[in-house]
């Protein structure tokens, strides 16, 4: 069976502005800030089919039907979503890797794994946090004023002083390579497995899928330097990426009416612990053009930066 990952399936849909694709099927005029045209797939005389540039999407207010340019493309051609991947990755001139080649199949099978072990690990750390162990990071927790609400709602954590997560995630039957994949747990030149995180509240990063792909770790006192962040690996790239857009979409299911964007962890956190919860953070990077975009599918009105 085919599969894409998740990058390249987001950078062929980034190479393929909408708008371009759905005006070599549809006759479109501008009217605000959005497309209209009559919908190919039922008959209608008034132009109802609407395709919006700044969400990468269409949608017929007529039938109903609507979605990305995969979508468009799929339906229009009467072809499946792998098909459309291919057609639209040809139109661009982008080359895809061949299904049949096993090292692109043992890639996808670490990532998967991956996912499953920064998972584990989110839950090993939050757990963590409720220990009597974990007194200064309680003291940490209280100090900021975070409620249980919000720590489950971030899945907040606390790692310790020892090898405590590699231990754990070798009782779950995690292997080396998948651990070392995370960038969770290091490897001395002696062979010794060693956590990377120690002494730190945990930040777990989701991605909009709610996948845990990266996490972020600050220390309880003035020691340097302040936070610790994952590097970016097989399953994290930062700048595609922003902290809290997932808990966000869930306080408001559907499409954000409006999203402020702030700098760090906390600064989210914060403001969400206040009931303002449309919050995300860019991860420490100046706006990338992915996470513009990523802003523009999820939101509706303007978005402000504080």
């Amino acid at each position: 069976m085919v599969r894409y990952s998740d990058e390249l399936l987001d950078e062929i849909r980034m190479r393929n502005d909408i708008v371009d694709v759905v005006s070599q099927y549809v006759t479109l005029k501008r009217k605000g800030r959005n497309y209209f045209g009559v919908c190919p797939f039922h008959n209608e005389k008034s132009p109802s089919f609407s395709v919006s540039p700044d969400k990468q999407i269409f949608h017929c207010f007529g039938c109903g039907v609507g979605g990305n340019v995969f979508h468009f493309i799929s339906k229009i051609e009467n072809i499946g979503f792998i098909e459309s991947v291919q057609m639209l990755a040809e139109r661009v001139g982008m080359e895809l890797p061949n299904s049949s080649n096993a090292e692109d199949e043992k890639i996808a099978n670490l990532k998967a794994k991956v996912y499953e072990v920064n998972k584990a690990s989110a839950e090993f750390y939050h757990l963590n946090l409720y220990k009597p162990t974990s007194k200064m990071a309680q003291e940490y927790i209280k100090k900021r004023k975070l409620d249980n609400n919000t720590l489950k709602a971030f899945l907040i954590g606390y790692a310790g002083d020892g090898n405590e997560l590699f231990s754990y995630l070798k009782s779950k039957g995690f292997g080396p390579e998948e651990m070392l994949a995370s960038s969770l747990i290091g490897k001395t030149e002696s062979g010794r497995y060693y956590d990377k995180f120690k002494r730190r509240i945990m930040f777990p990063i989701q991605d909009v899928r709610n996948r845990v792909i990266a996490f972020g770790g600050r220390v309880l006192d003035d020691s340097k330097p302040k936070y610790i962040n994952s590097p970016e690996n097989i399953v994290y790239s930062k700048g595609r990426n922003l902290f809290a857009l997932n808990v966000a979409k869930r306080a408001e299911p559907g499409m954000l009416k409006r999203i402020l964007i702030v700098e760090g962890y906390m600064d989210a956190i914060s403001l969400y612990q206040r009931g303002i919860k449309n919050v995300v953070a860019s991860l420490g990077t100046a706006l990338t053009d992915a996470q513009g975009r990523l802003l523009r599918k999820n939101s509706e009105q303007v978005i402000l930066r504080v």
